[in-house]
């Protein structure tokens, strides 16, 4: 990959997180690489493609990070702590993740971004079900929900509580993070 098309991904993921996909243009990324316009459509030759490519990289990003905590040997405690401080870090950096960045401008997300958006969605429920189905077969978590329905309210109170500390800056987020790890201990 070339390093001006990792750039143009990182402005652009970076623009989503901190003013939605629907606030920045291309002129944006430009004017910050020093290039012209016609360099990024040269790479990304619609805002479809640039939109779609950066959610397939936070799908890639995100599956390296599964492989590299079992390749580790992290346990399921492990595991959700380094998933949690994924958002703890965003919220110390005044950003929101790509679901929750995305997620208001679904209806006009381009088809293959929605999908990109879906499959992103799915591929980390998925993982935390699992996480949590075998911490409770283990007994290392306690929760009376359904799995998959613990997972969904997990990952939208992480999700729901970064985009409301933009709107309430009182909110302590790292106390959101520990009533959720605090709701499973047995």
């Amino acid at each position: 990959m070339s390093v001006t098309r990792e750039k143009i991904i990182e402005l652009g993921e970076h623009h989503i997180r901190t003013k939605g996909y629907n606030a920045f243009s291309y002129q944006d990324i430009s004017t910050e690489l020093g290039i012209k316009n016609a360099a990024v459509h040269y790479y990304f030759p619609t805002k479809e493609n640039l939109g779609t490519s950066i959610v397939k990289t936070n799908i890639q990003r995100f599956e390296e990070m599964i492989d590299n905590m079992h390749s580790r040997g992290f346990d399921e405690w492990k595991q959700l702590d380094t998933f949690i401080k994924i958002y703890i870090k965003s919220h110390r950096e005044q950003k929101l993740c790509i679901v929750g960045s995305l997620g208001p401008d679904f209806n006009t997300l381009s088809e293959t971004t929605k999908a990109e958006l879906i499959k992103m969605t799915e591929v980390i429920l998925t993982w935390l079900t699992s996480i949590l189905t075998q911490g409770k077969e283990k007994q290392i978590f306690v929760f009376s929900e359904d799995p998959q329905i613990k997972a969904t309210i997990i990952l939208s109170s992480l999700v729901a509580s970064l985009q409301l500390s933009r709107i309430i800056d009182k909110i302590d987020y790292k106390s959101i993070c520990h009533a959720i790890i605090k709701d499973l201990k047995p």
